[in-house]
């Protein structure tokens, strides 16, 4: 290889990280993953047919919780890490939600009614298929 085609190479490779560093918020790598992935330290409902009933029925698939307060804070993780959490109430706009490097989060689920409340958390990192569960929080 010429000397003239090395310092092409070099050149060309140091390119992309000199432009990472012009305001832009650098994209999490993500080499060899396609999908964010994600647990919840809550319960998950039985699937079922809509006819059995509401815990087997319908919220099959669904994280559960019950409380007896307006609010409710439960944690997760999620991965890559880097992923932007959200949980967003059937009607409202979605909250943010905190992730620590490790990826364990703790979301906080607010202003719930009495009886049943569901949500939408998502877990999305750009270029990849987001996580997303639905949690169904009845209050007492």
């Amino acid at each position: 290889m010429s000397a003239e085609r090395a310092r092409l190479l070099v050149l060309v490779a140091l390119v992309p990280a000199a432009l990472a560093g012009c305001g832009e918020k650098p994209e999490p790598r993500v080499t060899g993953i396609r999908v964010v992935t994600g647990t919840l330290d809550l319960a998950m409902a039985a699937p079922g047919s809509p006819d059995a009933g509401t815990v087997a029925g319908h919220r099959a698939g669904a994280a559960t919780a019950t409380t007896g307060r307006r609010s409710l804070a439960f944690t997760g993780s999620v991965r890559p890490a880097a992923a932007t959490v959200t949980l967003r109430p059937q009607r409202g706009a979605a909250a943010r939600v905190t992730v620590g490097g490790d990826g364990r989060f703790r979301a906080h689920a607010r202003a719930l009614r009495r009886g049943e409340n569901r949500f939408v958390l998502e877990g999305r990192v750009p270029g990849l298929r987001p996580w997303i569960v639905n949690v169904a929080i009845t209050r007492r």
